[in-house]
């Protein structure tokens, strides 16, 4: 009897479990899909978008898609398209929802501003059909505009912030891109200003200056001109099919940035005329218009030989420096790795060593940035107190000295110093000064 007790409960209560699964949650959940899909005004996915008109009462302008996925503006003119801001209007549409019904078939269509729309709005989808809506006046709160769905009798509210949404010039929907280049893909860059020109190319993951000078270039520096290039959006078109660039400064740019992407070197030009106001007037050689950028980017991409090339003053490898060496007038201070990887201090005298210490000391010096360089091949070491330096570093790697570091005289909160892996001298900040003047009791590790 239990047993039957049992399974008779054990039925029950997953007759009562199905019914709330499918009452409870279930059919609640499905009831809320079918109420969702049967607001949405549209039951197209993006993807199966192929050409976007937009009428307005005094203008219209029509979008292709390309086979890329890319867009293109087909009317009133032929250009490069704004993918993402034509993407987000096609993305509203997808997900616009119906509010309310306010009228089963509207009689008199001047009364919801339908007669002469705000805007319509015509999705030629891939399946060759056409869905068409229209919008028209706001609704008196302002918080919903009235629409209409062709062929659809029905007038019906949609949010207001779709309407503003749609709200479109050319200029908007158009590629505002300066220069539309795949950023990774550069393998060499070339900046002609007046009379200066700067080469850069990339070998392997660096980047080497080859003009004016040989040296190694600033990657860092380099990947921040790019992305602001990249960025970079024309404030307005002023000459679609100009006859000539002369008036406007382009036939003798005052900068020229080339680049060339990909492994087989597409060439990218970018040209800066005459300024207008706050603004320059600017040409990409690979398309007709004219247009405007402003004076800040072209700030931004005046850059000097210095900008480009590696401030780098010491390069080593911290981790491989098992010796280093601090020698001034006074004192010199020698600490050595042993094999366990810590540093021991072995002059003046034999005690452990701090070895975060000697680490940041290091680092300190690997850290070092050029301010300035100011030659290639110095003759007067005593100018700069590099002929009698007030510290000399020595970093050692086995039983080799892999780099020297001369710190001379200090000017104006900076100071000289000479490596041996450069023949230049350079102009660093005399911070380093400090953090090399190190006392013993500062690098002793107290037990």
């Amino acid at each position: 009897m239990r047993f039957k007790t049992t399974a008779v409960l054990v039925a029950i209560l997953l007759a009562l479990g199905l019914y709330v699964w499918f009452y409870e949650v279930r059919r609640p959940a499905e009831q809320e899909r079918q109420k969702e899909a049967e607001q949405k005004v549209f039951l197209f996915t993006k993807e199966e978008v192929g050409k976007l008109t937009l009428i307005y009462p005094e203008k219209r302008i029509v979008c292709g898609k390309k086979p890329d996925g890319d867009w293109k503006l087909i009317y009133p003119i032929e250009v490069e398209g704004d993918k993402d801001a034509i993407d987000g209007i096609v993305s509203n549409l997808e997900g616009a929802k119906a509010d309310q019904v306010v009228a089963d078939s509207a009689t008199n269509l001047s009364e919801f501003g339908l007669l002469y729309p705000n805007v319509r709005i015509f999705l030629d989808l891939k399946d060759s059909t056409t869905d068409t809506l229209l919008l028209g006046d706001k609704s008196p709160t302002g918080d919903f505009v009235f629409a209409r769905k062709i062929p659809h009798p029905q007038v019906f509210t949609l949010p207001s912030r779709l309407l503003s949404s749609l709200e479109k010039t050319v200029y908007d929907l158009r590629d505002k891109r300066v220069l539309a280049f795949d950023k990774a893909g550069v393998k060499k860059l070339e900046l002609a200003q007046r009379r200066q020109r700067i080469v850069c190319t990339q070998v392997g993951s660096q980047w080497q200056m080859e003009k004016p000078l040989e040296a190694k270039a600033d990657k860092n520096e380099i990947d921040r001109f790019l992305s602001r290039l990249k960025n970079a959006k024309a404030k307005e078109f002023v000459d679609e099919e100009p006859k000539s660039l002369r008036k406007y400064g382009l036939h003798k740019p005052r900068m020229e940035v080339t680049l060339w992407v990909g492994e087989a070197k597409a060439k990218k030009m970018l040209q800066i005329g005459n300024k207008e106001g706050e603004n320059h007037y600017a040409w990409d050689e690979s398309r007709s218009p004219v247009f405007l950028v402003g004076t800040d980017l072209v700030k931004e991409l005046q850059k000097t030989p210095f900008d480009l090339r590696d401030k780098t003053v010491v390069e080593f490898e911290v981790d491989e420096v098992n010796k280093l060496e601090l020698i001034r007038s006074d004192t010199t201070i020698v600490c050595v790795k042993d094999t366990s990887g810590s540093w021991q201090l072995t002059q003046p005298v034999e005690l452990k060593a701090k070895d975060s210490k000697v680490s940041g000391i290091l680092w300190d010096i690997k850290g070092l940035k050029a301010q300035q360089i100011l030659t290639e091949k110095p003759r007067e070491f005593s100018k700069y107190g590099l002929d009698k330096p007030q510290i000399v570093a020595r970093l050692w790697k086995d039983e080799a000295v892999v780099e020297k570091l001369l710190v001379g005289k200090k000017k104006d909160g900076s100071v000289y110093v000479k490596t041996k892996q450069s023949s230049a001298i350079f102009v660093v900040k005399d911070d380093i000064v400090k953090e090399l003047s190190l006392k013993v009791e500062d690098i002793v590790e107290i037990e």
